[in-house]
């Protein structure tokens, strides 16, 4: 039918009401469905969201805690470094003083040394009659034997103690180094510590999990720590006893050198008084056999002149009988003159060969003590050079003895007559 308006349909389907109710429908159930997803996934998210955020802060928190609990232990360890290196330096001061100490009294024995060599020495002057193996030579040797075991022993233990100095210097230096890489490490755990999320200095990193080479475990960490620990004390307890060693060795050279010397200094001293006293008595000898010889010598001149006063009487006696021979024939008579005169000769001629026999003991006699005056006269210069050489030790000595030492105060000493002497 004609219309005054055109009416043009469009080129589609036309949808029945029931089309178009159902597709309303599934519009609204598709919201709906929408909608709770949209709830579920903020409700999930919300919950994402606050639990990464609770364990991302827990676990900030506990790893605060732990860099502040290992901070503690570092610095627990670090301070008992700390003290061990205190007790390691106070021992090192105190081995270089006793090292130093033996050290001196190693050196001050060079003195003793001298003076006992140069004492043999002197004693070696003696001539061969009093060059003998008496106690006096023996007590030096003996003093000379001392000094140098003192030496030996004293050197052993200076060596001993350069070797723990250089022992202990060691674990000092080692124990500095762990103390400063504990300062160092301490310093960047403070550092961690302090961090923020909201730090400047915070970035992403290229692989901030991987593992530095040569870490070591915490349990190696605790044994390194505690190996060190244990060594310093066990160099420290070495050191203790090396020192002791040091000052007993020291004690004891210088007890020995000084009983010894002592010893030596009676000795000398009853050596000195045993050769005076023989020089004394051989003066005497010499001074008494001086006078027999005097004596001896004006007998000999004596008896020569009773020799030379039987060299008449002997004439005369002869003559007498000799002339009576020439008597005649008839008046040689063996009378009582011409026994008389042969008695008288052979009494005269008996009394010089007793004067002559005499006098030639006396010649023997005096000879014999003129020969024993002139060894007298050798054993007084022997004994004069033997006592002037053992009182020469005296001087020798006077190097090891104490400035305020005198000769009276060790003789009194030696005595033992302190307690007899009125004090001052």
């Amino acid at each position: 039918m004609d219309s005054s308006i055109p009416v043009f349909d469009k080129p589609h389907p036309r949808l029945s009401v029931l089309d178009w109710t159902r597709n309303i429908q599934r519009l609204q159930n598709e919201a709906r469905l929408r909608r709770f997803e949209t709830y579920e996934l903020r409700h999930s998210a919300n919950q994402l969201r606050n639990e990464t955020s609770i364990t991302t802060r827990w676990d900030n928190n506990v790893n605060t805690d732990l860099l502040r609990d290992r901070i503690f232990e570092v610095e627990s360890w670090r301070e008992k470094q700390r003290f061990t290196r205190e007790c390691v330096r106070d021992e090192i001061r105190a081995l270089k003083e006793e090292k130093n100490a033996t050290e001196l009294h190693l050196e001050s024995l060079q003195i003793p040394l001298m003076v006992s060599s140069q004492c043999l020495s002197n004693r070696d002057q003696r001539v061969p009659p009093e060059l003998i193996r008496d106690q006096l030579g023996e007590e030096l040797n003996k003093e000379l034997h001392i000094i140098e075991n003192s030496k030996r022993v004293l050197t052993d233990v200076c060596h001993m103690g350069w070797e723990r100095l250089k022992e202990l210097t060691n674990v000092y230096c080692r124990l500095e180094r762990e103390i400063t890489n504990k300062d160092d490490a301490l310093m960047l755990e403070y550092q961690v510590r302090e961090l923020t999320r909201d730090s400047a200095n915070i970035s992403y990193k290229l692989d901030p999990t991987s593992v530095p080479t040569e870490t070591m475990t915490e349990e190696s960490y605790v044994h390194c720590i505690e190996n060190t620990i244990k060594i310093a004390e066990q160099l420290m307890s070495e050191s203790r006893t090396l020192r002791e060693r040091m000052f007993k060795a020291r004690e004891q050279a210088r007890n020995q050198m000084y009983a010894q010397s002592q010893f030596v200094e009676l000795i000398m001293r009853r050596r000195v008084y045993d050769i005076q006293r023989a020089r004394n008595e051989m003066e005497w000898q010499k001074y008494k056999l001086e006078t027999n010889m005097q004596k001896l010598d004006r007998e000999i001149e004596l008896l020569r002149a009773a020799v030379a006063d039987k060299l008449n009487p002997t004439k005369l006696v002869e003559t007498r009988l000799e002339t009576r021979k020439l008597r005649p024939v008839l008046e040689r008579v063996q009378d009582k003159p011409m026994r008389g005169l042969i008695e008288e000769y052979e009494r005269v001629h008996m009394s010089t060969a007793q004067l002559q026999k005499k006098l030639e003991e006396a010649l023997a006699t005096y000879h014999g003590m003129y020969n024993h005056h002139q060894r007298l006269t050798k054993e007084l210069q022997y004994k004069n050079q033997a006592l002037e050489t053992d009182r020469r030790l005296v001087e020798i000595r006077k190097p090891i003895h104490a400035p305020d030492d005198t000769e009276f105060s060790r003789n009194v000493g030696y005595c033992r007559m302190s307690d007899e002497l009125v004090p001052l």
